[in-house]
């Protein structure tokens, strides 16, 4: 099985990196560093905000990002619904907070999905190892 960054290597995927002052999809992790990051493979772009705790002080990798968009996208995949997802990471059914974070998710996983196309997505998910 091969490494998050052995996948990012061999598909020459690259990373831009911008300070934000807050995550949109994050608005209530008030002490992190936020940025916008952008991915790219080819001609295709991956545009997202990401965050990380004050404790990390290197502006996040591809490696990084890859593996969180990954692990977010697999918990979609593996979900039947909603429900299913809200009860495999102990948020409650009836939050609207835990229903907006799973779009969230769902729309990352296109995203992502997108940007990779189908085969190496799933190569992604399923057959690379997470850091």
């Amino acid at each position: 099985m091969k490494t998050i960054p052995q996948f990012v290597k061999e598909n020459k995927i690259r990373i831009n990196v911008e300070y934000a002052d807050s995550n949109k999809n994050a608005p209530d992790w008030k002490d992190a560093n936020h940025y916008k990051v952008t991915l790219e493979k080819g001609n295709k772009q991956l545009s997202t905000y990401f965050s990380q705790g004050y404790g990390i002080k290197e502006q996040p990798t591809a490696d990084d990002v890859l593996n969180c968009l990954a692990s977010d996208s697999a918990g979609i995949e593996n979900a039947r619904s909603f429900e299913d997802w809200a009860s495999e990471y102990g948020y409650d059914t009836d939050s609207r907070k835990a229903e907006r974070l799973f779009h969230i998710c769902e729309k990352q996983a296109d995203k992502l999905k997108n940007f990779l196309g189908d085969t190496l997505y799933n190569e992604l998910l399923f057959n690379t190892e997470s850091l």
